[in-house]
This record gives structure tokens, sequence and C-alpha cells, in this order.
């Protein structure tokens, strides 16, 4: 993957979120990118630390974990390429991230000073829209991530992410996938006994 590619990555990646955004090439865009590599085991941002980074991943696979002040981890979500990846609160705010992203599968992104980046982006005919739409839906599957602490069993929030994320199954160590829906990994190691015991055959 090169700098040409991931450029077009990015704009081929806009253009399937609606919204009319039209640029024909990145470097109409204006924007400065630095493309870079993370092997498995770093992180993107670090908790605590100032994030003003908008990250594009153009391959890989992360996952979003916050730390207690007891050192207890709790994985918050996970995102995989092609998609954006950063901060909102520490982008926006000049603020220290309350999470890190921790890098599961090796990542090749490009990298946008935040601040620089929207300034130009948001004169770019169609973007705002495309990014509300994005926005739209990650709004929607936080209310709904939410709603399920309430309203589901550990059961059927396991069973929900297997049906929300197939593909991402055997690539997640259990112990985070536990942690996303809020069980140990002993009670999840139960949740899936039961789960065998119970299918035919």
């Amino acid at each position: 993957m090169n700098q040409c590619q991931a450029e077009q990555m990015f704009i081929d990646y806009f253009r399937q979120l609606g919204g009319g955004f039209t640029a024909d090439s990145f470097a109409s865009l204006g924007v400065k990118a630095q493309l870079r590599y993370y092997n498995k085991g770093e992180h993107l941002i670090e908790q605590g630390i100032a994030a003003p980074q908008l990250y594009f991943l153009t391959t890989g696979l992360v996952r979003y974990v916050s730390v207690s002040p007891a050192g207890k981890s709790f994985t918050q979500s996970f995102a995989q390429a092609p998609s954006l990846a950063g901060s909102t609160r520490a982008m926006v705010g000049q603020t220290p991230a309350l999470f890190t992203i921790e890098v599961l599968e090796p990542v090749i992104c490009l990298v946008f000073n935040w601040a620089e980046f929207f300034s130009r982006m948001k004169s770019q005919p169609g973007f705002l829209e495309s990014y509300c739409a994005l926005l739209e839906t990650l709004f929607i599957g936080k209310e709904e991530r939410e709603s399920s602490f309430v309203q589901l069993s550990a059961e059927q929030r396991y069973l929900q992410f297997i049906d929300q994320y197939p593909h991402l199954l055997p690539r997640i160590p259990l112990q985070f996938i536990a942690s996303y829906i809020g069980v140990t990994p002993v009670a999840l190691s139960r949740v899936r006994r039961r789960l065998q015991l119970s299918e035919p055959g």
C-alpha cells in the first residue's frame, strides 16, 4: 500500500458514505496526510495523552480500550479498515484522550491533523453531508450498544456480537470480546459452552 493508493481509498470511502462528496483527486482537497505503519500491539493514540490526529485506516483492525484507575481494561469498540479512527473529544476540544486505540492487526493509515483537516474539508462539496451520515451511523450504534447492556443478557449480547460482526469473531481474542460485552472471560466461556450444548446434534 503506497501513499497514492491510500489516498484513493480515502476518496472512495467518503464517496460511499453518500451525501454528494465529489472530489476527483486527493490533491484537490488541499489537505496533507502522512502515511504511517503500525504493528500489532502498538497504539495510535494513548489514554491521557493529547490526540489531535485523525486516522484513516486502509488496512488493519484496532480496538478502543479504556483503563480504570484500578487498572481494569474495558473494550469500548472495534474498528477495521477502511474506516476513520480517533477521539472526537480530543481532536475538537484539544484535550487528552479518554481511551487508547490499540492495534490488533497491522495497520497502514493516513494521519491528518484534525484542525487543518476539518478547516479545509468543510468547504469541499458534499463533505459535511457525508461526515454527518458517518456520525449518524456511529451515534445509532452507540445508542444500540448502550441499550443492549440494559435490555439484553450476556448471552444475548454475545449472540448480537456474532450477528453484527461474524467476520471479526475469529480475529479478536476472546478476552477482548468478553470485555466488549461486559463479562469476564470465564463468564464468556460458560456462555459459549451453553450455546454449544443447545445446538442440535
